[in-house]
């Protein structure tokens, strides 16, 4: 799960505790107060889940996504999907909105897609490697 604890006098108070965000592969990632990342209870297929920071709340859950690894850069989630795909989609609380999406390799794919210099990097577990320009 998932907690947040504020120091008092050195001593740790938790703010609040959940099973809302369980990472497994991932960490999440806090960004304009909100933590996003990709809950992956063995329950059920993993799904990118935006919480308020403050409460623990869940703001927004995509259960169709099937996330495979997660990064952010410029206020954007970048989401390689488990099957290869690549879905950038801004970082916000008002909800989940695809800018774009594209098959970018095959297979199972498990790792976090990585930026440097205007391009996005994509591994599957094979260890294919994909390179996106998004200089353009």
């Amino acid at each position: 799960g998932a907690a947040l604890f504020e120091f008092v006098d050195g001593q740790p108070k938790e703010v609040w505790k959940n099973k809302e965000m369980q990472n497994q592969l991932h960490s999440s990632m806090l960004y304009d107060g909100h933590l996003y990342g990709i809950d992956g209870n063995m329950e059920y297929e993993p799904r990118l889940r935006c919480m308020d920071w403050s409460t623990g709340n869940v703001i927004w859950s995509i259960d169709d996504l099937h996330p495979g690894g997660l990064a952010m850069a410029g206020g954007r989630l970048l989401v390689l999907t488990d099957t290869g795909e690549l879905v950038i989609a801004p970082a916000t609380p008002q909800g989940f909105k695809e800018l774009t999406r594209g098959r970018v390799l095959e297979g199972k794919c498990w790792t976090s897609p990585v930026l440097s210099g205007g391009r996005v990097y994509c591994r599957s577990v094979a260890g294919q490697v994909a390179c996106i320009d998004l200089r353009q």
